[in-house]
């Protein structure tokens, strides 16, 4: 089961500092119940080496990539995990009918959705931080293709590293968007360096200061 907390999905529909209506509430809740009707989450995880040969270039597998905020990200890692996580097409479905039907409903779904899968790639870190914590190793927050400088052109390496459309149904379009649209692709840097898992979530993001969905801070 997928716990998604209310605030998350008040976020993601530009909630800031105010409460919606009983009415969106309402919305919310009848929205949420035709979700769970639909929900497939999926995920396939895959360990390679990292190396740095130079500052802002990374090293993994056969990718080389030249990105500060990932080179931040994954200082003193010497292993990380190349994730794909998907919560499957039903919520897609949901939202073409809405786009159709009532637009309010469309905002929630796309909204919910997010905050759905999101909270499932924190349940798949969670275990994954609990895993590697049992070896004396501390995970990086996941930094995904898109964010910052890192190119979305890379979305090709994970789709082949991780065999997506086998594993978790993920398939590419041309530009490089996932289908099912609420799914993630991720790096997750594994240290020895406990001093590296104090920066977490949106406080490790180059991006933070400019985000309209980021976390209080």
């Amino acid at each position: 089961m997928i716990e998604v907390q209310r605030k998350e999905i008040y976020r993601y529909l530009g909630y800031r500092k105010i409460q919606p209506t009983q009415q969106i509430d309402r919305m919310i809740d009848a929205c949420m119940e035709q979700m769970e009707k639909v929900l497939e989450p999926k995920h396939n995880m895959v360990f390679y080496p990292v190396s740095f040969p130079e500052k802002d270039r990374i090293i993994i597998g056969p990718m080389h990539i030249t990105s500060k905020g990932l080179y931040r990200n994954l200082q003193n890692c010497d292993q990380v995990v190349l994730m794909a996580a998907t919560i499957g097409m039903g919520i897609d479905r949901l939202i073409r009918r809405a786009e159709i039907l009532n637009m309010v409903e469309a905002a929630i779904y796309q909204a919910a959705g997010a905050a759905y899968i999101e909270a499932y790639c924190d349940q798949i870190n969670q275990d994954l931080i609990t895993a590697q914590k049992a070896k004396g190793k501390t995970c990086r927050p996941r930094f995904s293709p898109g964010y910052g400088d890192f190119s979305l052109s890379y979305q090709t390496y994970f789709r082949d590293l991780l065999d997506m459309p086998r594993t978790v149904g993920i398939s590419l379009t041309e530009s490089l968007l996932m289908i099912p649209s609420k799914s993630v692709t991720a790096v997750i840097g594994i240290s020895s360096d406990e001093k590296i898992a104090e920066i977490q979530g949106c406080a490790s993001c180059l991006q933070a200061d400019r985000c309209m969905y980021k976390e209080e801070l």
